[in-house]
């Protein structure tokens, strides 16, 4: 049986206008060669676990195109047809760097797994300016829900985010009316990975030097290929190593969100519990 989690960490959701109760705002970021159609499919045990009625949903995707080649990752048949001839997007595109004169014929999956190849992601700078402008013109949002490359990418965001000044109420007073105070404190209350790494270009690990304080809850398939890829670090440091706090939860699974039961149960109980916490605690009616 789920713990009972501790008092709420912060105010109830209100509409600052009327200050009438509010939904819950999530915003969920699709996994790499993916796009929203897929995440909303396997968001849905979670949504259910927080409650269809208490919480909106935003659900985006990278801006970058994706196309298959030989060592990239096989989209599955049921993800195709999710998908429904859909353009899959990336959030970022990278390139492995072996060292000179150690070039080989490897896949790229092979490279990643390499600790001595650099790993260069492309256009990091420009792809964050274009979601912080989103979540400006879009938020504020209470939650940030990520799977697999999309959580790369939020640890980045969220990196960014720290070295800039607080932002947004000046922009869009109408919608930001609570007041980000300090950088450190993120426009959402807490984040969730699923099936997330670290970052593997090492010109960004100086950007995780420092843990943030930001509530996270990571979610691990110890089946999955990328498990000891993502616990490791790879010479850098593991994802969770990037926060004060993390709440770690692992299942038997591969690399998707968790749909075997009991444990699935157990994971989005204990996820939905740690969200409230942070939002200000489960509505009651």
């Amino acid at each position: 049986r789920t713990a009972r989690p501790p008092k709420p960490s912060a105010m109830l959701l209100k509409d600052l206008n009327t200050m009438a109760p509010r939904k819950l705002r999530v915003l969920a970021l699709c996994g790499g060669h993916s796009c929203k159609a897929v995440i909303k499919f396997q968001t849905t045990q979670l949504r259910a676990a927080l409650g269809k009625d208490f919480a909106e949903w935003v659900y985006v995707e990278g801006t970058k195109d994706w196309t298959y080649f030989p060592g990239e990752p096989i989209v599955s048949e049921m993800e195709e047809r999710i998908a429904a001839g859909a353009q899959l997007k990336n959030w970022y595109m990278d390139t492995c760097h072996e060292q000179p004169g150690k070039e080989t014929d490897r896949l790229n999956r092979e490279k990643q797994f390499d600790p001595t190849v650099h790993v260069e992601y492309h256009d990091i700078e420009g792809v964050v300016q274009h979601w912080i402008d989103f979540i400006w013109r879009e938020g504020p949002f209470d939650v940030l829900v990520g799977f697999s490359q999309g959580c790369i990418f939020a640890h980045l965001l969220m990196a960014y985010l720290r070295r800039q000044a607080p932002a947004g109420r000046e922009k869009f007073p109408q919608r930001w009316q609570q007041i980000r105070t300090t950088s450190e404190e993120m426009p959402w209350r807490c984040s969730v990975f699923f099936s997330g790494m670290h970052v593997r270009d090492k010109n960004y690990y100086h950007l995780f030097e420092t843990k943030s304080a930001h509530p996270t809850i990571h979610v691990f398939g110890k089946l999955d290929e990328y498990y000891d890829y993502a616990r490791d670090g790879m010479a850098g440091k593991p994802q969770e190593e990037y926060y004060v706090d993390p709440v770690v939860l692992t299942h038997e699974q591969s690399h998707e969100f968790p749909t075997a039961m009991p444990r699935a149960r157990q994971i989005y109980e204990r996820v939905s519990a740690e969200v409230w916490r942070h939002c200000g605690g489960r509505p009651t009616d």
